[in-house]
């Protein structure tokens, strides 16, 4: 079946575990993320992210940053009213809700490198289909897209293609395969293991009971013929993590482009 697979969404997460932002179009920063994307974290004291992994509290509360203002604001996801903070100017405020809210000494950190990143360097954007979400949320009571999609937390989501193929875009371990979104070259360098993040509901933080289980069986059960996932050692992978290389730096994609496998393999010695 041929397919002309294209952008229908692209989604930043400006600070590292919170809410998301659409975008019709997005940067290529020189760290090889877009721009904005993870590029503020909470740490603890000891310099450990406060995250999903972590703290199970960063579901409940809800976010948004103006960047030409650089104001963030805050809420908790029981109440209505923002909190908004000047992200150098109220600094001090800022970090001491976070704290507060978190229950101990928590500060918000700055990296436009991508730094941020689970994977940095190797991992620059994540891709995922739009059929991907719909078939994982059958698995689970036909949950809705929208919550699936924040479970999952893809940067780049396509159209226009059956469930699971972006695992063309990826290889067997240590190789990866050379594909263009638009005019940017970009390199598919794994599936994406997931964590305990996507068993919790994103805005409540209840989890589904055997959720990594069902998932996984699910997942290997419904392999379309094009995957190479089976020389992976389980089943708990969705979307690809992706490299861009640095000649790509400053380049921009948007929705509606279109995306091209040209096959190339390159070694992975990143």
């Amino acid at each position: 079946m041929d397919v002309n697979p294209v952008v229908d969404r692209i989604t930043i997460y400006p600070v590292k575990s919170l809410d998301g932002i659409s975008l019709q179009k997005a940067q290529i920063g020189n760290g090889g993320s877009l721009v904005h994307d993870r590029e503020y974290a909470i740490l603890d004291s000891n310099g450990k992210f406060v995250n999903g992994k972590s703290n199970e509290r960063v579901h409940l509360l809800r976010s948004a940053i103006d960047f030409e203002r650089e104001v963030i604001s805050l809420r908790l996801e029981s109440e209505t009213a923002w909190n908004h903070f000047h992200l150098q100017k109220d600094k001090a405020a800022l970090d001491e809700f976070l704290s507060a809210f978190f229950e101990m000494p928590v500060a918000l950190y700055k990296n436009a490198l991508g730094e941020f990143l689970d994977i940095p360097v190797k991992s620059g954007v994540t891709v995922l289909s739009t059929a991907s979400l719909h078939a994982v949320g059958s698995w689970f009571n036909n949950m809705d897209i929208e919550e699936t999609r924040k479970r999952f937390r893809a940067t780049i989501e396509l159209t226009a293609v059956p469930a699971f193929w972006e695992d063309k875009l990826f290889l067997e371990e240590g190789k990866a395969i050379e594909f263009k979104i638009g005019d940017i070259i970009m390199q598919g360098i794994s599936p994406r293991a997931r964590c305990i993040v996507p068993t919790r509901h994103p805005e409540t933080g209840e989890a589904i009971h055997g959720f990594q289980k069902t998932f996984a069986q699910q997942r290997t059960a419904n392999l379309p013929p094009w995957s190479t996932l089976d020389d992976y050692n389980h089943g708990y992978y969705l979307s690809v993590d992706c490299y861009i290389p640095p000649s790509e730096f400053g380049k921009w994609i948007a929705v509606g482009d279109e995306v091209l496998i040209t096959g190339k393999q390159h070694p992975l010695i990143l």
